[in-house]
This record gives structure tokens, C-alpha cells and sequence, in this order.
């Protein structure tokens, strides 16, 4: 049953008799007089929607691919409705298409996302204190999550009887402890590549690029929604989004790597061992699972132990997955190297 606020909104933003449904905690799809439309609620500050609104303007000049245009107002504006506090606006809806044959959705999604990266690919030269600055603000966050982590862990030991979730977490302490070391040495390596050239490499990015997030309409064309965290920033920030999503929804073995990787160098910017160590870095933090233990440590009635130890168990095996990846990656690069000597 739709909420008092999404039918008021409805009748005021859409159509006092247009007739929708329910697709998320965010968006409903509306009958609208020009066709179905998504429309999603958005609370954010005046400056964040300026900003989005920016980059979308930004994004279709460009020609970026995918981006499902809002609905525009008369003055031909990109239109943010308001009502009862809240943001809302109108795109109009595209059907999710059933792949029955290759390429796969993922690497559909992923074609788009490297041609975009390709399409807006830049540079930008950037000061040595200022990347020594962005790397020490980096370090500590990273000390200090990994000290949570040991914190979390001499705790739990303390417990007379360890608890399935407990044993889980623990047992798994040598690994997170592995990811944190790697993670730091990739972006360290990012920084020192960096500050030897200078220049801070950017694209137009997605900002939330997920299977979520994707839509392969009947056509076959490829569209992105959720565009409100987009913006200038390296490229790994996107693909280790996307990746850490496919991560979660499913595993792979080295071919499905080698498609990946390869369909995004097939149609994105010039990948350098450099990216690589950024997106290691971003791909192997352990935040995610730190932040899960919190979780069950202060609401651990919320879910049942079993279901708690099980989503553990799943957020470790996306860890475990994207090690794999980054570890293909590497020795793709180092074959590369050898092979070039």
C-alpha cells in the first residue's frame, strides 16, 4: 500500500488520476499522460541537487551514454519537484529486457561505463603537498579502521563461549589483516605514480554503477539510472563499485575475469599498472566487513545467529572474489612485463 506522502506527491507533481505501483523504497512507476515514468524521492540539500543537476547537463552535452533523460520543464530545465520537504523528479521508464543471449548484462553495463571513462577522460595537475596531504588523510583512516578491527577482535576473544559468528570473524582475522596490507601497498603505489608525473588522472563518473542500477532495455541499449552521486574522479572509484556489486551477486572463475577485464579495455581509456594499484586499494579495503561486525555487535537481536554468520560469510567471499581479480590482473601485468623484455 503506497503511503499518504507518495499519493499526494503523485497527485501533485504527475497526474491527480494517473495510477502507480510500487518498485522500491525510493521509486514508484506512474501512469503518466506521456508514457510510464519512474518516479524517485530524493532528500538532499539545496547544493547537492544543484550539483547533480550540474553534472547531469554536464553528462548529456558530452554525449555520455546511458543517461535516461529527466523530464524538462517548459523552460527546458531539468525539473526537481518539491513537496512536503522532500525532491522528487520524473524519467520515463525503460523495461529490463531478459538476456537470453552474450554478451552478458555486466558486460554490457561495463562497455557503456569504459566508454564514458574514454569519452571524458582528463587530466589535472596537482601539487606534491597536496598528494603527500591526501595520502596521510588516507593512512590514518586506515589506521584507524584497522585498529577497530584488532579492537573488535580482543574482545570477542574474551567471550567464555564463542559464538558461530565470533569463530567466523576471527577465524577470518589473517585474511583481513592480508587485504589491509595489500590495500595500502596499492594505493601507496598510486601515490608515489602520481606525484612522479604530476597530474591526477579523472573521468566522468557514475558514482553507484551497479546491476541495480543497470537497465538493458528491448532495444538492446544499455542505461544507467541513479545518477545523483556523479562526477569527476579516477575511474578505478567506478569499476571497483561495479565489481565489488558482480562480487556479490555472483563468482566467477579466470575466464569470466579475463572478459571483464578485457571488455573494459576494449572500450574504456588506456589502462596503466597505475590504475591497477589504485583500484587494488579500493577493492580490498575490509571496511565493509568491519562495519557488518559493528553492526551485529550493537543490534545483534536483530537478526537471528545463523542469518548474521551467513551474510559474514558472504561479505568475506566478495572480499575473497575480488582478491582473485586483483591477483589476475597482476599477473596479467607482470606476464605482460616479461614478455616485453
Amino acid at each position: 500500500m503506497i503511503e499518504p506522502n507518495w499519493s499526494e506527491a503523485v497527485r501533485a507533481i504527475a497526474n491527480d488520476k494517473s495510477d502507480w505501483s510500487w518498485v522500491s523504497e525510493r521509486v514508484i512507476k506512474v501512469d503518466h499522460p506521456e508514457g510510464p515514468m519512474a518516479m524517485k524521492r530524493w532528500q538532499r540539500t539545496v547544493s547537492e541537487r544543484d550539483t547533480f543537476l550540474h553534472h547531469l547537463r554536464y553528462g548529456e552535452r558530452a554525449g555520455i551514454q546511458g543517461i535516461i533523460p529527466l523530464m524538462t520543464g517548459t523552460r527546458g530545465d531539468f525539473p526537481i519537484f518539491e513537496h512536503e520537504g522532500a525532491d522528487y523528479y520524473l524519467e520515463p521508464w525503460v523495461e529490463e529486457q531478459l538476456l537470453t543471449s552474450p554478451p552478458s548484462k555486466e558486460l554490457r553495463l561495463l562497455a557503456i561505463l569504459a566508454a564514458n571513462h574514454k569519452l571524458s577522460e582528463n587530466e589535472q595537475v596537482i601539487e606534491e603537498e597536496a598528494m603527500t596531504e591526501y595520502a596521510q588523510e588516507v593512512d590514518l583512516l586506515w589506521n584507524q579502521q584497522r585498529l577497530t578491527m584488532e579492537q573488535m577482535a580482543d574482545q570477542m576473544e574474551q567471550v567464555r563461549f564463542l559464538s558461530p559468528f565470533t569463530m567466523t570473524f576471527l577465524h577470518a582475522g589473517p585474511f583481513l589483516e592480508r587485504m589491509f596490507q595489500a590495500g595500502r601497498t596499492g594505493f601507496q603505489q598510486w601515490v608515489r605514480h602520481v606525484k612522479d608525473q604530476g597530474s591526477y588522472r579523472f573521468v566522468f563518473c557514475h558514482g553507484q554503477p551497479s546491476l541495480e542500477h543497470g537497465i538493458i532495455a528491448s532495444d538492446g541499449n544499455a542505461w544507467w539510472t541513479n545518477w545523483e552521486e556523479s562526477g569527476p574522479n579516477h575511474m578505478a572509484y567506478d569499476l571497483a563499485y561495479f565489481y565489488q556489486d558482480i562480487a556479490r551477486n555472483q563468482p566467477f572463475h579466470a575466464l569470466d575475469q579475463q572478459a571483464i577485464f578485457g571488455t573494459y579495455e576494449a572500450y574504456g581509456p588506456v589502462w596503466r599498472e597505475a590504475d591497477t594499484s589504485l583500484l587494488k586499494a579500493l577493492m580490498l579495503t575490509p571496511t565493509p566487513v568491519i562495519e557488518f561486525v559493528e553492526l551485529y555487535r550493537t543490534n545483534p537481536n536483530r537478526y537471528a545467529e545463523h542469518q548474521w554468520t551467513a551474510m559474514l560469510e558472504v561479505k568475506l567471499n566478495t572480499l575473497r572474489y575480488l582478491s582473485e581479480m586483483v591477483r589476475f590482473k597482476e599477473d596479467q601485468e607482470a606476464a605482460m612485463r616479461q614478455s616485453s623484455t
